[in-house]
């Protein structure tokens, strides 16, 4: 399994106020991202909050694909042959 990251982020403009700010990084967070970082831009008119969410992935396990792959061939299910031996 290996971990990955997807990044984001948003812009905020200062007067609209911290609830604006709190209401939108809650419905992320409820989404799974984390606040990561914040600043400040254009003499403080703006704030940008990166975000990240984590995701995992799982790498294929070539052990486990070749003995699926072999109990399939092995599972006894036979096959439509019309009749014919």
């Amino acid at each position: 399994m290996s971990d990955m990251y997807e990044h984001q982020y948003l812009v905020f403009n200062v007067n609209d106020g911290p609830k604006v700010i709190n209401e939108s990084l809650n419905t992320y967070g409820a989404e799974g991202w984390a606040l990561s970082t914040m600043i400040t831009i254009n003499n403080g008119e703006y704030i940008v909050a990166w975000i990240v969410k984590g995701a995992s992935i799982e790498a294929p396990d070539p052990k486990k694909t070749e003995a699926t792959k072999i109990a399939e061939l092995w599972s006894g299910a036979e096959e439509d042959t019309g009749g014919k031996k």
